[in-house]
């Protein structure tokens, strides 16, 4: 005789009680949570009727496989929003992140009450900082159908997507306490690869050989120590770049990583850069003979910007006479970030008359640089601060003497402003001894796998 409806709700509960247990919710939950919640599933709605049940003592004619593959792994945890008997339809919502908005914000915002904002985002904290909330990330809700009529409507859980690969949440229990959970995609990683000719630019061409957006863009910025992007590369030109990616259970590109080896060909020159990963964890870039790509300055402190005036005499666009121009201006749009062109400490930041906001950084004895006609400058931006190499220091736009949006870029070699273009710094960096053994032994590996068919490349081992 069949179970009793209540009874089969019972058996739920139980199996998703389980599924709370401290020893199952980090290490077990993602593929116990499936197994059980689809036997559940199976039991509750899809076992057959007494009617449709054989009498003791036959069979029926239907003929019984048995399954002897093992089940594909399961790549995400699986969960229930909440209470089945309380939850029948939730509502799933969803918000990004605006500039100055909490998680606490958030939740009022969707209609969540103070009480269960201040529950959830207590236990959110087991696995969760709220505070690491950036501008654009999303976040998921689930709520009560209540929430549909106006009224503050019941919290079941939340989501949000931390990394690509990781999601953190919580979800209502059965007992009326938010329980903490991750979950880890499974993924795999592998190489990918985009070369080609250069016809119209370098990132339009890249990005039509199937190189993802990012990887062009760290790509462009590895060579902007030697190449002038305006001046030196040339229609005909190549490229080549080898990449890691990580790629979900269906095949689906998730996400690209590091470039582990990059080629660019100007005329005649060309540059090839390999990855290398030193025992405490940092990576640098060098070429085939050891020598860092880094080099002391920044050729352009400015992505994606063309020269508008070189260094020299010209006649002036606003005051109308010849006068010397002792930088180069990149025109750009307003507002895209200026970085400093190498590590040094900040020895002016503010209005400076004709250059409008400008910032000027001491690199070291000998050189300095100096970024005028700011839109603004960057929040922490002044005298005394220390900056890195490629740190945000301001926004392009038009203060002082200016009569459009770009930056002004000067050299200063001993207090005196010289031509950019023509400065020549060594690397600031050269492997020497074990590094330089480790170093040939991982541009040989990296070498080998060029000559093969790396797009399906397995590296997970």
């Amino acid at each position: 005789m069949p179970a009793p409806r209540n009874q089969s709700w019972q058996l739920a509960r139980n199996l998703l009680r389980l599924l709370l247990e401290p020893s199952f919710k980090r290490f077990l939950f993602p593929a116990v949570a499936a197994v059980l919640i689809v036997g559940a599933g199976t039991y509750l709605f899809l076992k057959p009727t007494a009617e449709q049940q054989a009498p003791i003592g036959e069979t029926t004619n239907s003929p019984v496989e048995l399954n002897t593959v093992a089940p594909p792994p399961i790549p995400e945890a699986v969960r229930l929003p909440g209470d089945p008997l309380t939850a029948s339809n939730p509502i799933e919502a969803e918000t990004k992140i605006v500039k100055g908005d909490t998680l606490s914000a958030v939740l009022k915002r969707m209609g969540v009450s103070n009480e269960e904002a201040t529950l959830s985002i207590k236990a959110l904290r087991k696995v969760y900082d709220p505070r690491s909330l950036r501008k654009g990330d999303k976040v998921t809700l689930s709520l009560s159908s209540e929430a549909s009529n106006g009224a503050e409507g019941r919290l079941l859980g939340l989501q949000i997507a931390e990394d690509f690969d990781r999601i953190a949440g919580v979800a209502l229990s059965l007992e009326g306490k938010f329980e903490a959970y991750e979950i880890v995609k499974a993924l795999d990683k592998s190489l990918g690869r985009g070369s080609g000719s250069i016809n119209s630019s370098l990132f339009e061409d890249g990005i039509k050989s199937g190189i993802p957006a990012g990887v062009m863009v760290n790509f462009i910025r590895l060579f902007s120590f030697d190449i002038d992007f305006q001046r030196d590369i040339q229609s005909g030109d190549k490229f080549d770049v080898l990449f890691d990616q990580f790629i979900d259970y269906d095949g689906s590109l998730v996400s690209s990583g590091d470039i582990l080896y990059a080629s660019l060909t100007t005329g005649k020159r060309t540059l090839t850069l390999y990855r290398y990963e030193f025992s405490d964890g940092r990576a640098n870039y060098f070429n085939d003979k050891g020598r860092s790509n880094r080099k002391a300055l920044l050729r352009t402190p400015i992505d994606g910007a063309r020269i508008s005036s070189g260094f020299g005499r010209r006649k002036h666009p606003i005051l109308g006479y010849s006068k010397m121009h002792a930088g180069v201006d990149f025109a750009a749009p307003s507002g895209t970030p200026i970085r400093a062109a190498g590590d040094g400490v900040i020895r002016r930041a503010g209005w400076n008359g004709g250059y409008g906001r400008y910032v000027r950084i001491r690199h070291n004895s000998i050189y300095q640089t100096a970024y005028a006609h700011m839109r603004r400058i960057a929040k922490g931006i002044k005298a005394g601060v220390r900056v890195q190499q490629g740190q945000i220091i301001g926004y392009v736009g038009s203060s002082g003497r200016s009569t459009g949006p770009h930056l002004h870029y000067e050299i200063l070699k001993q207090g005196r402003q010289v031509n950019p273009r023509k400065v020549k710094f060594q690397s600031a960096e050269v492997l020497a001894g074990d590094d330089l053994a480790k170093f040939k032994k991982s541009r040989e590996r990296i070498s080998a796998l060029l000559l093969q068919d790396v797009d399906t490349k397995n590296l997970s081992n």
